[in-house]
């Protein structure tokens, strides 16, 4: 079966995912949430993160990490030590290239598409690397995770990304399941990327060919 079935009209718009779709950050996220476990003995493998992190705002996630930690004193100085995680975060993403060049090399070929941007980060953690990579002027607009207090799984990131495209659906390319259902539930068609390397395969196979062209 195609990741969309038969597709007759072209996407009002191609929508992306950052983290784990665009960038390859997912595992910094997991790295950093070892570095801050690590001192309360706090076994966290990969795929504790992907079943209680993976698409989620660190804050959002606390109360799923509360469940792996019997001490409610020892999850009070996780929680209030958040910070350290972000910054942990930040500087890795700018001196740890995420950005494949063949994810650059496909946003810059969809130029006549519109493209929007919905992450669960916030502008400072995904912006600089927008520009480092030379891709920030490819989309016509972007969510950041700052912009909205109902965050993914809830449809509320992706109803502001159709608002301010002026459009009504399209096709979102997400990580995580809770990606996957806040786009679904703001009506958009979803393709799930598994790894970020899958992503120019992924869109060349929904518009149609090796090399896209512009609509």
């Amino acid at each position: 079966m195609s990741l969309v079935q038969n597709m007759n009209a072209k996407p009002e718009a191609l929508v992306f995912d950052f983290d784990g779709v665009i960038a390859n950050t997912e595992p910094l996220y997991w790295r950093a949430w070892c570095e801050l476990l690590k001192p309360y003995a706090v076994p966290f493998e990969w795929d504790d993160y992907c079943r209680i992190g993976r698409g989620i705002r660190g804050e959002k996630m606390l109360a799923s990490l509360a469940g792996m930690v019997a001490d409610p004193a020892v999850m009070a100085q996780i929680e209030r030590r958040l910070p350290e995680r972000n910054e942990m975060v930040r500087k890795w993403k700018l001196h740890e290239p995420a950005i494949a060049p063949s994810t650059v090399h496909l946003l810059k070929s969809l130029k006549g598409w519109t493209l929007g941007l919905v992450t669960s980060s916030d502008r400072a953690d995904v912006e600089a690397l927008l520009h480092n990579a030379g891709i920030a002027d490819c989309f016509e607009a972007c969510v950041f995770g700052e912009e909205i207090t109902q965050h993914k799984p809830d449809p509320a990131p992706y109803l502001l990304i159709r608002k301010k495209l002026g459009i009504s659906g399209g096709v979102a390319f997400e990580d995580s399941d809770a990606g996957l259902l806040s786009a679904a539930g703001a009506g958009f068609q979803t393709i799930r990327v598994s790894s970020p390397d899958d992503l120019p395969t992924l869109v060349r196979e929904l518009l149609g060919g090796e090399n896209v062209r512009r609509p």
